[in-house]
């Protein structure tokens, strides 16, 4: 394994199409090889744009006030171009992903190949331009390229079971499913001698697009070499099995890559086994995600390839109140169609019915739970005075702590999240931990139908539709790959009434009606009807323009005239759905899997 030399093969590249070999040679020959160990900045925010680079080998993150990560640069691609040619400052960090090679051309040297060879300038203008195009679609954050070189490290005092590494790699070829190579790597496997034959290998296997998954258990140096050399962590753990505390390694990868590149497996014997205390292995690692692994089930090597490769499939649902059964029907026709979930989350009603799938619950036994709740209990049929709320939240409190339990939600066998509306810091508020129960209330409380949730922190929590009533762009956020997001009812649909302003009765009426139990043959618009619609018309104008390329969005039929508080008739809506998404949906579907 020769060390990497020389320019990169930039004549290849698109940019340089028209650079002739003579410029190309000429940059070259000015050309300074520079070594950036795994974890060191190339530049920093602040200092004189005064050389230009192209990488060679590695990878770097680009950092905007040492928090934000706004680029990731590859081989063969140019660093701090927008400030060199702007004659500035540097704008940002550029930070070694792992250990990498650059060339180094001074401001003075290229001036004079360039004006030698001008077709240089033109080729970097388009460069240039090309980055300004993309800053200027960019939000606020970018998603992460996903990771080829990945170092898959023991957890505390764990071992890695016999196998691991060979199930991950056939689990990561069953996902990719092309002509992408594979390639797992180990101590005793590796034919590298030092870090330079590392790094040039590791060039070799990225330029053939391979992904490499290394065992980096084993000697100090041999670890250190790993993790400094890789784009994502992977730690692997055995609860109940080992001592949850960070070991030497661990910390010292964790130095290197950062919390977006991390991943934590938590691994128990049999799918069978209890779920209890992920949090003591999250906690002090920080990883971006964590995912359960049950050793007896090859379908969670595979989840575990699709998060890693970009491939996860995620549930996104919409919140409706009963309308909400819908969900069900969707999940129900995609496990028919054996498509799995790898993450689901929701808003209000669809956070309560994704907590129930992502428990491990079936269909069946969610409509079950749904009913007994709303139904038989009558849980949001309690009238109270309306000092804090219309209804009286103890039933329903009560249900949902024993329905969904006051386990973590780290702790469901199923990656998911639920949203709901912070009153304390005026923005969106994700559940990702704590007791399932209380991010089931807490985002389904309506305003003034239920009184507002407060956690342990003392935030004040109301239904998490009142800002995101789909909240795809949090999936986004939490992981790559195609969504299937599940909004309720028709985006299209005009609500209106027979009802005039006049109709409204005064409060004497009113009491007499309800006593006499009369009722008008127009219905004015009641609170519930009011609020939910209130909630959801913001979602649906605007759900269209929050999908990524890979997301499906899908609107499954609503029995007419139903409405959030029919209860009765979600098991009849869930058939309508699954049926809707079996026929007309899923036959044009392409994940990928």
């Amino acid at each position: 394994m020769a060390e990497p030399t020389g320019l990169p093969d930039l004549g290849s590249h698109v940019l340089f199409q028209h650079v002739t070999p003579e410029a190309l040679n000429a940059l070259q020959s000015v050309s300074v090889v520079k070594r950036i160990a795994g974890g060191e900045a190339l530049v920093r925010q602040g200092d004189a744009a005064d050389a230009l680079y192209f990488v060679e080998s590695g990878r770097f993150r680009v950092v905007v006030n040492q928090t934000r990560i706004v680029a990731h640069i590859e081989s063969g691609e140019a660093v701090g171009e927008l400030a060199f040619f702007a004659g500035g400052k540097r704008t940002a960090d550029v930070v070694a992903m792992r250990d990498s090679s650059v060339l180094e051309v001074s401001r003075r040297a290229f001036d004079d190949i360039a004006r030698a060879h001008p077709e240089l300038y033109a080729a970097m203008l388009k460069l240039v331009s090309e980055r300004l195009a993309v800053a200027t679609a960019r939000t606020a954050s970018i998603t992460a390229k996903n990771p080829r070189v990945i170092a898959m490290l023991p957890a505390g005092t764990s071992q890695l079971p016999d196998g691991f590494l060979a199930r991950m790699a056939e689990a990561f070829t069953g996902v990719v499913r092309t002509e992408t190579p594979v390639v797992p790597v180990d101590r005793a496997t590796s034919e590298a001698a030092d870090a330079h034959e590392y790094q040039a290998w590791l060039a070799e296997q990225e330029a053939k697009g391979a992904y490499i998954l290394i065992d980096g258990s084993g000697p100090e140096d041999w670890g250190q070499m790993v993790c400094r050399n890789a784009d994502a962590l992977v730690m692997v753990a055995r609860p109940g099995q080992a001592d949850p505390e960070t070991n030497a390694m661990e910390k010292a990868a964790m130095d290197w890559i950062a919390e977006p590149q991390r991943t934590l497996l938590l691994l128990r014997a049999n799918a069978g086994k209890t779920i209890s205390h992920s949090g003591d292995w999250i906690d002090p690692r920080a990883p971006k995600l964590h995912h359960h692994v049950a050793l007896d089930h090859d379908a969670d090597f595979a989840k575990v390839a699709r998060f890693l490769t970009g491939r996860a499939i995620g549930v996104v649902l919409a919140g409706g109140g009963a309308l909400g059964c819908a969900h069900l029907g969707v999940i129900k026709a995609l496990r028919q169609a054996a498509i799995p979930i790898d993450f689901i989350g929701g808003a209000s009603a669809g956070a309560a019915m994704g907590g129930a799938i992502a428990r491990g619950m079936s269909v069946d036994e969610t409509l079950d739970q749904m009913e007994a709740m709303f139904i038989h209990a009558k849980a949001m049929k309690r009238l109270t005075l309306p000092i804090y709320s219309l209804l009286d939240p103890t039933v329903f409190d009560s249900e949902l702590r024993t329905r969904y339990g006051t386990k973590d939600i780290a702790d469901q066998p199923i990656n998911f999240f639920g949203v709901s509306t912070n009153l304390s810091t005026n923005g969106l508020h994700i559940h990702r931990r704590g007791p399932l129960w209380e991010c089931v209330r807490a985002s389904g409380s309506l305003p003034t139908i239920l009184p507002p949730f407060i956690d342990g922190e003392g935030n004040i929590l109301v239904d998490g539709g009142v800002l995101d009533n789909v909240p795809v762009r949090i999936m986004h956020g939490l992981k790559a790959g195609p969504n299937m997001v599940v909004s309720l009812g028709d985006p299209n649909e005009v609500w209106r009434t027979e009802a005039h302003y006049d109709d409204i009765r005064g409060r004497w009426s009113l009491l007499r009606d309800v006593i006499l139990r009369r009722k008008q043959t127009v219905q004015f618009p009641s609170i519930v009807e009011i609020m939910s619609r209130s909630m959801v018309v913001a979602s649906r104008m605007a759900s269209k323009e929050m999908l990524g390329e890979q997301d499906i969005l899908v609107n499954p039929p609503i029995i007419a005239d139903m409405q959030i508080l029919d209860w009765h008739l979600g098991r009849k809506l869930a058939e309508m759905a699954a049926e809707y998404i079996g026929e007309q949906v899923i036959p044009k579907l392409d994940l990928g899997i």
